[in-house]
């Protein structure tokens, strides 16, 4: 009797699929295929906490790691597990958990900007419709049936990708289809999509159940919401770190605007145009610096909130130059943990603790905001580096990293400082609260007695600021969260709020404070180094050396 898949739930062609890849020997030796009742194992999550099947996880990403050494993929190298993954895959197609329309695993789907550029031919119809879901060797047949030769020779221009290189093929349509499946697909090329994400050792086949035509409806963490809510995390990261923003800003916008730049490839060896990375992600923590390391959007969307042992160890240097790389709440725990990491599974392990420190001083933070305290807060956001104008001397991109002789600085005009300074609390605090406030947030705060002894007397000490202090905090209270408060007002009162370098000498012991007890959550944090929650749902590495 045929094995049913985990719980005999999806679309019948995706059951049947299921049963197909199970019983491939492209995937023979896969750890606990079936459960106790007999059902196919399709799913292996990394939170299970207990049960039989509670290492189901650890033990197939092993599994992986073996299978990708023995088709030659190092498991140290970027992105070895998507590789293996595509590469075993027996048949490259998949069909829907949900609506079982078979996809393309590879980047085979056009993406907006080639949807774009079609629809910018002069010899398309307006009216004409492109379907994103229609595989690229579909598009072009059905384009060259429409519009010929003529549609074959604009190719070159349509597929154009950075790194590579369109040979001098004929205008014969069969010639151009087998150099887009053989040749173009593969490279990955930034005009594609693929037909669905990677997701091993999360899914037998290490490919996610959702393929790209149901994923933004079924997978609650790629519906728009979400998505939208991981810009205001970003927000929230970005403006409640330490570092030099000013600069960086104005670097991230160099990378993006200066061709020369824009032309150089990704870390990966993938094709531009690539996006600043800051090799020391800021949502765990670490300064938002003018140094970037070059990914192509890809890449850059695969790290995600994470650092790879490379980066740990760059970061380490960089620290040995005198350069700090981390914020103030994060300095404790990423000295604790940074001499820890000597593979890829510590460098997942430590980004994991780092953003566990990152939620509870962001708790902490909406706790003094919400007591009134925003000025305090406000001292914290780095403010006066709104008043530089940089300049990079000899810019140039080293290694794929970003490298300058030095940074000149100008003097800003008055007015557009105070701009930047008022823009950066605004959002700084709008973002903090919709980021603690969302209603599906499950995220783990560390606390303890100790820990709320040190914030209880921040808070006290607070409430003793200077009448002065107490009315700016009126102020802000009003220019924050009143919708039709005057611009220029805000500006005013934004020049007020103290720097962290000559902090008045209450938020000083207040400050201290938060420091001690950001020092108490990195001693618990350390101690949960080997603690399942870090641990499990990351690498399983044997024989460490």
């Amino acid at each position: 009797m045929a094995q049913k898949a985990e719980y005999g739930r999806g679309h019948p062609k995706f059951l049947e699929y299921v049963e197909f890849i199970v019983n491939h020997p492209n995937y023979k030796g896969m750890p606990d295929v079936y459960l106790d009742d007999g059902n196919i194992q399709w799913e292996a999550p990394s939170n299970r906490t207990g049960g039989k099947f509670k290492d189901t996880h650890h033990k197939r990403r092993s599994w992986w790691m073996n299978k990708a050494r023995e088709i030659g993929i190092d498991p140290d190298s970027s992105n070895w597990i998507s590789r293996t993954a595509k590469q075993i895959h027996p048949t490259k197609m998949k069909p829907c958990k949900s609506c079982g329309k078979v996809m393309d695993i590879r980047y085979s789907y056009p993406s907006y900007h080639l949807v774009n550029r079609l629809k910018k031919l002069d010899f398309i119809n307006d009216h004409f419709s492109i379907d994103k879901l229609e595989h690229i060797s579909f598009v072009v047949k059905l384009l060259f049936q429409r519009y010929g030769k003529k549609f074959l020779s604009s190719l070159p221009k349509i597929l154009k990708a950075k790194g590579i290189a369109i040979p001098s093929i004929p205008l014969e349509l069969d010639a151009w289809l087998k150099w887009i499946d053989e040749e173009y697909i593969p490279r990955e090329p930034s005009t594609l999509s693929p037909g669905v994400m990677s997701n091993a050792p999360d899914r037998f086949d290490g490919f996610h159940s959702f393929n790209l035509c149901c994923r933004a409806t079924t997978d609650p963490g790629r519906s728009k919401e979400n998505l939208q809510a991981y810009v205001t995390d970003r927000r929230v990261f970005e403006y409640w770190v330490d570092g030099d923003w000013i600069s960086a800003d104005r670097l991230m916008g160099l990378i993006r605007s200066e061709e020369r730049i824009k032309a150089v490839s990704c870390l990966n060896g993938h094709p531009g145009p690539c996006s600043a990375d800051h090799i020391g992600p800021i949502s765990l923590g670490f300064s938002h610096r003018p140094e970037f390391q070059l990914l192509c959007h890809s890449c850059n969307s695969g790290k995600n909130n994470r650092m790879y042992l490379s980066d740990v160890k760059y970061l380490i240097d960089v620290e040995k130059t005198g350069e700090s790389v981390v914020s103030w709440y994060c300095k404790d725990i990423w000295n604790k943990c940074k001499i820890r990491v000597k593979n890829e599974e510590n460098a997942l392990r430590i980004s994991k603790i780092l953003r566990d420190n990152r939620h509870t001083v962001m708790s902490i933070f909406y706790e003094i905001a919400k007591s009134g305290h925003y000025s305090f807060l406000g001292s914290l956001l780095n403010l006066e580096y709104a008043e530089r104008e940089p300049e990079f001397v000899n810019l140039k991109i080293s290694g794929h990293r970003t490298q300058f002789d030095k940074i000149a600085f100008g003097k800003r005009t008055t007015k557009y400082t105070l701009e930047q300074k008022a823009r950066r609390i605004r959002i700084a605090f709008h973002s903090l609260f919709e980021y603690i406030e969302k209603p599906s947030r499950n995220a783990f705060i560390i606390s303890n007695n100790s820990i709320r002894k040190s914030i209880d007397t921040a808070l006290h000490l607070l409430e003793k600021k200077s009448d002065d202090l107490k009315q700016l905090d009126k102020s802000l209270h009003t220019l924050i969260f009143d919708a039709v408060v005057r611009e220029e007002m805000f500006r005013e009162i934004s020049s007020k709020i103290p720097n962290r370098s000559a902090l008045p000498d209450i938020y000083s012991k207040a400050y201290y404070e938060l420091n001690t007890a950001m020092s108490l959550v990195a001693d618990i944090l350390d101690d949960m180094w080997d603690d399942d929650r870090y641990v499990r749902g990351e690498l399983f590495v044997l024989n460490d050396t």
